[in-house]
């Protein structure tokens, strides 16, 4: 694992499993506050970087949402719905 000052990138390093299965270093899984359950979702661009990030919403919490009305800090992009509703099953 490499590790720079905190104001710049870090790099953590991961080995792959004969299955294709890889454990997150804990350093990565506190980062972005994930835990034993949570669930991730990798975003793969035409070119560029994999982006991978904790999938903070599912279906049912939108629909939880909507029944409140609008709450302060709980605004979801056009994205986070999209992605959200994609993982439905019907």
């Amino acid at each position: 694992m490499t590790r720079t000052t905190s104001t710049k990138a870090k790099t953590v390093e991961a080995t792959v499993t004969s299955k294709g299965q890889v454990t997150l270093p804990s350093e990565l899984r506190r980062h972005l506050g994930i835990q034993r359950g949570s669930r991730i979702r990798f975003s793969i661009p035409a070119s560029g970087a994999v982006k991978v990030e904790p999938v903070l919403y599912d279906l049912e919490d939108l629909w939880k949402m909507a029944d409140r009305g609008g709450q302060p800090g709980s605004i979801m992009s056009f994205e986070e719905m999209n992605a959200a509703k994609a993982r439905r099953r019907w």
